[in-house]
């Protein structure tokens, strides 16, 4: 009796044309980055939501649910930054919004759907007119809610129309022939205050105008490379799959260490030595180590549980012939000695800076961030030290 039920049920989302979809992990995802020095204003076919981090999910919203089968276009989250410091704390801070997002709406995340961070990144960006436009935008296709409206704008832009209002009051007043209130009022005082109600709205499409220019279709891959090359606004970013095998004494599901409070960054071999290693491998000819003497890309690299390379991606390489050299060599690279938190093997992801060293004449990774961040007693151990034979 149970089996035709479920049977039942089976056929009825069949029937329906419901697609059940896997639930969406950050790892998964690219994101294209942007900083801006004034408050965002986004126009379009969207819906705002405001972000929330920890990791208690979001509250649902009747626009959001009203486009949960609308075809997803973009996401983009918009944060605030009002010093340097804290650029330190902006990866796991963000996952955790977007962690949320995905727990709460897990049908925004579709195969064609584009991801995009923006940072108010401004002295003031502490201020009330930039908190009010920080949260998520959905852009979304078809039919749905209507249109959100914009977060409040910018409180101080209309402070500033009374000051030429008050200035022109006087001369108006000075004229003899007007003694009747009928005429100064009412001619002086309504055409004053229109204006500054409708700057506003006409500042925002002009400010907007960047994010359209997303959604146009990425370039087609060179022949050269099977990496696939998505466009931003002011980068290039390549994407790769790595061929590398499981390492030993992995399964499918997460492996526990012998000590529950046991801990270990994401590394490569035995530690930062051995990944400087696989970079100078990469041999370069004369022509090349002249080329590459400018050369510097962003790396990113996601992590499976099992140490497994999920996904490769190569940011802002300004040398088409270098980036494909690069993108070769990491789809051959090693399996990592994958992140253990808690006693339990964890995705991760890897963040590093690409530039050529002058002295030894090759690549070489700077800034490396390892996300989650470790605890700084988190040391790069074998797999027989943590998880035992």
């Amino acid at each position: 009796m149970m089996k035709t039920f479920k049977k039942f049920l089976l056929a009825a989302f069949v029937s329906a044309g419901i697609t059940v979809a896997a639930q969406p992990s950050f790892y998964d995802l690219t994101f294209q980055s942007d900083s801006i020095t004034a408050p965002f204003a986004a126009d379009g076919n969207y819906v705002y939501m405001k972000s929330k981090r920890g990791d208690a999910g979001m509250p649902t919203t009747e626009e959001g649910d009203a486009i949960k089968t609308s075809e997803i276009t973009k996401i983009v989250l918009v944060f605030s930054e009002d010093s340097p410091d804290d650029l330190e704390n902006r990866e796991s801070y963000n996952q955790e919004r977007w962690d949320n997002l995905i727990a709460t709406y897990p049908e925004y995340f579709q195969e064609k759907t584009k991801y995009k961070n923006i940072c108010q990144c401004a002295a003031e960006a502490g201020g009330d007119n930039y908190k009010a436009v920080q949260g998520f935008y959905i852009y979304y296709k078809g039919a749905g809610p209507a249109p959100s409206t914009p977060p409040p704008a910018p409180a101080a832009e209309p402070k500033k129309e009374p000051a030429p209002v008050a200035k022109n009051d006087p001369p108006k007043a000075e004229t003899p022939k007007a003694d009747p209130p009928k005429t100064d009022p009412p001619k002086t005082d309504p055409p004053k205050s229109e204006p500054v109600a409708t700057t506003p709205p006409k500042s925002e499409p002009v400010a907007t105008e960047p994010a359209k220019t997303e959604e146009t279709p990425a370039p087609a891959v060179t022949p050269k490379t099977p990496a696939k090359k998505v466009a931003s606004d002011d980068e290039e970013v390549v994407e790769t799959k790595s061929t590398s095998k499981k390492r030993a004494g992995y399964g499918a599901k997460p492996r526990k260490a012998k000590d529950p409070k046991a801990c270990r960054p994401a590394c490569y071999g035995y530690g930062e030595e051995d990944l400087v290693a696989f970079f100078k491998d990469i041999t370069l000819s004369k022509k090349q180590k002249r080329k590459a003497k400018k050369y510097q890309a962003d790396l990113r690299i996601a992590i499976h549980f099992d140490g497994t390379i999920k996904k490769v991606t190569l940011t802002g390489g300004n040398n088409d012939e270098l980036t494909a050299l690069i993108n070769e060599a990491l789809k051959s690279m090693n399996p990592w000695n994958p992140a253990v938190k808690g006693g339990v093997a964890i995705k991760s992801e890897v963040r590093m800076t690409i530039k050529f060293d002058k002295e030894t004449k090759t690549f070489k990774p700077y800034n490396i961030l390892v996300n989650p961040k470790p605890n700084p007693k988190c040391k790069c151990v074998s797999d027989s030290e943590i998880f035992g034979s």
